[in-house]
């Protein structure tokens, strides 16, 4: 009787294949995509010393002139930066794949998760680093890790900082995985999830506990060992926790953290993205290139409030 490996030759599936890809990406969440026609340019910011929130008097007596009072006006500037990466597909590789391989969809998928990842870990060492955020670094039973701690009032803490500094409710909670996992298990927050009646402490219902509009967990993870090792994961925000102002939409006269300017009108660029193909006879090749022109760029920095080390 034949054996089993006798009678059936090994071929790749058609309808399943294994891939790793990036979860929960939230840079564009958080530095809302603005499209700008030109790679380089400038934005008006509107009284930045805050002069309309100034109690001025404006008793007028009869025949005398009004006080007079103005706002100052100023100009930043953004740069949309080309970010590309290639990737070859070998003649040979395009001719003996499988049905279930696609190396043009795949290159590109592979080429823009890579790109996209490159943008989230540059808005998350912003919030790490940079000083001019407010915010705390958390120790000892101040970490929300920590039965003693309070989550509760940090959080107020930080809307007060936000409405003191820019005058708007902060309405956006980051709390990456890592923290997440942590403060859904608070003692403090477990006891006021079953007071609600809630048995589940989602997002959406910390959202509720905290009065914030929306809270977001990012989970996305980075490779950091060398080419050729073993992989190295960790997550892409760490342990840092922040709570943010971001607008419903870009528009003129309104605080917002950061955006991301994206230039649509780059030459080919569809949405800010472009995808290009072409053929490398000296390779017996096809190339693809997947390009981003942005500049992710803090244009509020009080309009954040930045917990460091937010758990152990």
């Amino acid at each position: 009787m034949p054996e089993v490996t006798q009678v059936h030759v090994d071929v790749a599936l058609t309808n399943v294949s294994l891939a790793y890809r990036n979860p929960a990406f939230i840079a564009d969440l958080v530095a809302p995509p603005v499209g700008v026609r030109k790679q380089q340019d400038k934005y008006f910011v509107y009284d930045s010393d805050r002069e309309a929130f100034r109690s001025t008097s404006d008793l007028r007596a009869p025949g005398a002139e009004a006080n007079e009072v103005d706002f100052a006006l100023s100009t930043d500037t953004y740069y949309c930066e080309d970010h590309a990466l290639v990737s070859v597909i070998p003649d040979e590789e395009r001719d003996n794949a499988d049905p279930a391989i696609q190396p043009d969809i795949d290159r590109t998928e592979f080429l823009s998760d890579k790109i996209d990842l490159n943008k989230e870990i540059e808005l998350a060492n912003v919030v790490a680093t940079d000083a001019s955020l407010p915010g705390t670094t958390l120790s000892g039973d101040d970490q929300w890790s920590d039965a003693d701690s309070d989550p509760f009032a940090a959080i107020e803490a930080g809307k007060a900082s936000v409405i003191e500094k820019v005058q708007v409710m902060p309405n956006t909670l980051v709390l990456p995985y890592e923290v997440y996992t942590q403060v859904r298990l608070h003692e403090k927050v477990l006891a006021h999830v079953h007071y609600s009646g809630n048995y589940v402490p989602t997002a959406q219902v910390l959202a509720e506990l905290f009065d914030i509009e929306r809270i977001l967990v990012p989970r996305a993870v980075k490779n950091t060992a060398l080419p050729g090792n073993t992989p190295a994961m960790s997550y892409v925000w760490g342990k840092n926790a922040f709570l943010c102002y971001v607008p419903p939409r870009a528009a003129l006269k309104t605080v917002s953290f950061a955006h991301t300017f994206a230039w649509t009108s780059a030459p080919g660029a569809i949405g800010g993205r472009l995808v290009e193909k072409w053929r490398d006879h000296a390779r017996k090749s096809d190339v693809v290139r997947v390009q981003r022109y942005y500049d992710q760029k803090v244009i509020a920095s009080d309009a954040i409030y930045v917990w460091k080390a937010a758990v152990a």
